[in-house]
């Protein structure tokens, strides 16, 4: 089978799609050789390893510049005709939105959440405007959809009016790079480069309005003065519409040293920052699931988070049941705050439970869906 993939998404910034679909293309050329797969690129191919094997083919997406730089536009009106010349079996689009008109024999497009239908209000109107029609046809147009939780399923079939036989759930396992730090001295580097407290929450990822960060803060800065060991970092890029003053409401915590933002992590602090946090906290009201929980639980950090989670962790971590309110957040913290037995417990379960999780076995059903649509 002739595979075609829209492969942009490796040569924009890092985040969680480009983590997830990376990790595919390393493992399928270990587990097939019975397909070619045809991938586009933009611009040019990045310079890694796993694209430069005997079934991956490269192309760079002809057509003007303007049209180009412009994702919408140089997926639907330059990438059609890269897939009609290629002839394709079967062309996946791994970033919420197809070519409404693919020339391919079957497409396969991953929404890995709605939010630009069921949380419109949280985006720019003209682009989630842009994303919900576009992602809706698509995934309406496609024989296969691809997203990564069961409550995303659910809101596909719901909202987008698929079938749930043609929705595949792709669960989500970190890099094999996130992994509990056991030098210790590396993580009290990091402590006194940020000079952070030995009980710090750590918040990381694109922060938008259904991330609750804002509630976050509230809660923590009603709480820290009851532990002098607490303190918060965000890490994110703010992302909120209308926006949230991340820097603002940080800057309290800031000036008495129990608080720090930065807008990104270096890649190469991530397992420390997670190995050396007190919990990890995600609490979302869009979300199934993120890459950013699994990093966390691979390293030993233990997770705070919302009922949306549940069916992807299950009870491996600590809920907030409702994460729009801060009180219940700040309950929630103290009760942490005060535990390290409570710690201890939801590390080594989150530790034992990831230990399931493996992207060999994951590609492989990926796979598996691709072949038999």
């Amino acid at each position: 089978m002739k595979i075609g993939i829209d492969a942009r998404c490796l040569e924009w910034e890092r985040g969680g799609v480009m983590r997830i679909f990376s990790n595919l293309l390393r493992i399928w050329p270990t587990i097939t050789d019975r397909h070619t797969f045809q991938f586009y690129f933009e611009n040019a191919v990045p310079e890694t390893d796993y694209l430069h094997c005997p079934l991956y083919r490269h192309r760079i997406i002809s057509g003007p510049q303007f049209l180009k730089k412009r994702r919408m536009l140089c997926e639907q009106l330059l990438l059609p005709f890269e897939i009609r010349r290629d002839k394709l079996d079967l062309f996946f689009a791994p970033y919420y939105t197809a070519p409404l008109y693919c020339p391919a024999r079957k497409m396969v497009v991953a929404a890995w959440d709605i939010s630009y239908t069921t949380h419109a209000s949280h985006f720019h109107w003209r682009h989630g405007l842009e994303m919900s029609v576009l992602s809706r046809l698509a995934c309406r147009r496609a024989a296969g959809v691809i997203t990564g939780s069961m409550f995303d399923a659910r809101q596909i079939e719901k909202h987008y009016g698929v079938h749930r036989d043609k929705i595949f759930v792709l669960p989500l396992v970190a890099d094999e790079k996130f992994k509990p730090t056991r030098d210790l001295s590396r993580i009290e580097s990091l402590r006194r480069k940020y000079h952070l407290p030995k009980k710090y929450i750590l918040s990381l990822g694109v922060i938008y309005q259904r991330r609750n960060i804002d509630v976050i803060i509230k809660a923590f800065r009603d709480v820290y003065q009851e532990d002098a060991d607490a303190g918060l970092m965000v890490v994110g890029c703010n992302s909120t519409r209308p926006r949230i003053d991340i820097e603002g409401l940080m800057k309290p915590l800031i000036q008495e040293g129990r608080g720090w933002y930065l807008p990104r992590a270096d890649e190469d602090e991530l397992v420390d920052l997670y190995s050396g946090a007190w919990y990890y906290i995600c609490t979302s009201t869009a979300d199934g699931d993120t890459i950013t929980l699994k990093e966390a639980m691979q390293c030993g950090a233990p997770v705070i988070t919302s009922p949306l989670f549940k069916e992807s962790i299950y009870s491996n971590a600590l809920m907030v049941n409702d994460p729009a309110s801060i009180n219940e957040m700040a309950e929630v913290f103290r009760y942490a705050f005060k535990s390290p037995e409570l710690r201890n417990d939801y590390s080594n379960k989150a530790l034992k439970w990831v230990e399931a999780l493996s992207w060999p076995k994951t590609s492989g059903k990926v796979l598996h869906f691709l072949e038999n649509l």
